[in-house]
């Protein structure tokens, strides 16, 4: 008897062993079915996208949204190269310098000022104060220089300079 108590024995280990491993395998096997299930229901949410849109109906969306900001891009660019090009030419450097037209007469009220844009293209104004006259000239300045035709006195060109160098 003794031999088959010991085969007994054996046999129920043997099985009780096969139970809980199979009870092991089944609670594994639980574990990953609820894990499947969050990740499909995450799928789904994803897949679904954001009020019921799909993620190719909100990437073509997108695209669409880039295409247009890239438009708007280049329109705000040619509107930034026409401000440019009319800070360029406006009025910004300007110069003043008065002196005694006629020694000891003009008292310092004789003038000139140089207006010049960016690309140093622009006029020199000048008015010459004696006791019983004032003169008046304008002269225009392109590039720095003055034409050919006109030319330029001590304190025009000082004036001239002083503004290129604003």
């Amino acid at each position: 008897m003794s031999g088959l108590n010991a085969a007994f024995t054996t046999d129920f280990l043997i099985s009780f062993a096969l139970v809980a491993i199979i009870l092991i395998m089944l609670g594994l096997i639980m574990n990953l079915y609820s894990e499947l299930s969050t990740i499909k229901t995450r799928y789904k949410r994803m897949m679904g996208g954001s009020e019921g849109s799909s993620i190719e109906q909100m990437l073509a969306a997108h695209t669409t949204e880039v295409n247009d900001a890239l438009k708007r891009y280049k329109g705000l660019q040619g509107q930034i190269n026409t401000l440019e090009n009319l800070v360029r030419s406006s009025l910004a450097r300007v110069a003043v310098v008065h002196f005694d037209a006629f020694e000891k007469t003009g008292q310092g009220l004789s003038w000139c000022v140089a207006i010049l844009d960016r690309n140093n293209n622009g006029v020199i104004f000048s008015s010459i104060c004696g006791q019983e006259a004032e003169r008046s000239y304008v002269k225009p300045i392109e590039d720095g220089r003055v034409s050919p035709s006109y030319k330029l006195t001590r304190e025009e060109e000082q004036a001239l300079r002083q503004a290129m160098n604003r």
